[in-house]
Formats: C-alpha cells, structure tokens, sequence
C-alpha cells in the first residue's frame, strides 16, 4: 500500500513540474500601427508584439502577416520575429492579419486590423516642429544675429547691434 502511494505521488510530481513551464507562458499583445511620416508617397505599416507592460518583446518565434491591399493583391511573409516588423507600403487602405505562433516564453496570438497609410506631412508645420535639416546652422546664424524686433521699430535708427 505505502509503495502504491509513493508511485502515485512520485506520478503527480513528475505531472506538475513538466506542466510547470507549459502554463507559465505569459500573454502577449498585436500593435499594428503605422509610420505616416511620407516623403515619397510611402509610409510604413509597423507589427509589434508587446507584454502585459506594452514592452515590446524579443522573440525567436515564428510569425505570419498577410497585407492586402484594396484590389485584393496580398503579401504574405512567414518568417522568425525577433523584434518589430516595419514594411513599406504606397499610400492607401490595407488589411493586416498577424499570427504569432509563441515560442517558450510566449503564448500564440493573432489578430485581423484594417489600416490606412497616408500622407500627414503638412509643409506649413514642418519648420514649425524644429523639423529645419541642413539648414540649421544658417537659420541659427539668421535667428541670432538678424532677427530682431529693433529693425522694425524703425529702420532709420537701427544700429544693428540688436541689444
């Protein structure tokens, strides 16, 4: 009798630490966004898989997107995640379906988002958001020794001293 009641309990014990590491895999979430930043009537479509945190998180396992656009021409890509998925697509309406098939650390997920990517760029408030390029040192340069409201007081009586 005792030794029946060894095995059995030796039995559950196996049971429990190999279920263990099954039913810790934590739960992950799909954020499919888009990059509309477009200077070339192109912008991106970007695939992250984050924790409960919204962290991003860095995985071997295998994913599967599917992008189809309006006219039903599709991309379909199956390969390892590692972390993010950035894809260039042309300005329009596009159908995002997202597998992740987890891995030892992560739960599978999948999710179905339709995304539009266009065109925000506003040349109005581009220089507006400190956005200047190359140019920076010659706006600097104007900013700091030309800009000032002295000269239109009255341009007869400007020194151009600034002060």
């Amino acid at each position: 009798m005792k030794r029946k009641i060894i095995i059995i309990l030796a039995i559950l014990t196996a049971c429990i630490l190999l279920a263990g590491p099954v039913v810790a895999k934590e739960k992950v979430k799909v954020k499919i966004s888009t990059d509309n930043s477009v200077f070339d009537n192109k912008g991106y479509i970007i695939i992250k898989l984050v924790d409960k945190n919204g962290r991003e998180i860095r995985s071997d396992g295998k994913i599967n997107y599917t992008v189809t656009d309006k006219n039903g021409n599709y991309k379909w890509v199956y390969k390892s995640y590692g972390h993010g998925v950035r894809v260039k697509y042309d300005l329009g309406k596009y159908n995002v379906k997202v597998k992740f098939f987890g891995d030892s650390h992560y739960k599978k997920v999948k999710k179905t988002k339709t995304i539009t990517v266009k065109n925000d760029f506003n040349p109005y408030t581009y220089y507006d958001d400190h956005n200047w390029g190359l140019n920076q040192e010659i706006d600097d340069y104007i900013e700091y020794n030309y800009w000032d409201e002295e000269i239109y007081d009255d341009p007869e009586t400007y020194d151009g001293e600034g002060y």
